[in-house]
């Protein structure tokens, strides 16, 4: 069994971590942790094509720094798991990701780091749940 786990470096993601790891720790299940560097540069003819790259090296390093983060917090309870950084929307990112590690169960948190795009955006963990094929378990 594969758990997918998307984890933003928000608390809620931490929690659903937890719930994850213990899910696999009784399942003999293995981990795939999931981070969606989100594209925020809407138009860059606004900030322009520099100041568009800037936002997207930044987000990626904490991306790389959340992924580090969660590595350590699962070695602190031995566990390992599979990394994946994808680019784009994080709802289709979290769903590609399930389908190319062939995921049996995601994880998720209910709300994420980038809360004030769910005005524009929806719900990542909403949109998650409607279009997974796969079974979604959401964690408040």
């Amino acid at each position: 069994m594969k758990i997918l786990v998307a984890h933003d470096g928000s608390e809620k993601a931490d929690k659903a971590l937890d719930v994850a790891a213990g899910i696999a720790g009784k399942s003999g299940a293995t981990l795939v942790i999931v981070n969606v560097v989100p594209d925020l540069c809407l138009s860059s003819e606004e900030i322009g094509a520099e100041g568009c790259a800037l936002v997207s090296r930044s987000l990626s390093d904490e991306a790389g720094g959340t992924m580090r983060k969660v590595t350590a917090r699962l070695a602190e309870q031995g566990i390992t798991a599979e990394l994946v950084i994808k680019d784009g929307r994080p709802a289709d990112g979290i769903l590609d990701a399930a389908d190319e590690v062939g995921a049996d169960l995601i994880v998720i948190g209910s709300t994420g780091k980038h809360g004030a795009l769910r005005m524009l955006m929806g719900s990542v963990s909403s949109r998650v749940a409607e279009y997974s094929t796969r079974s979604v378990l959401i964690v408040k």
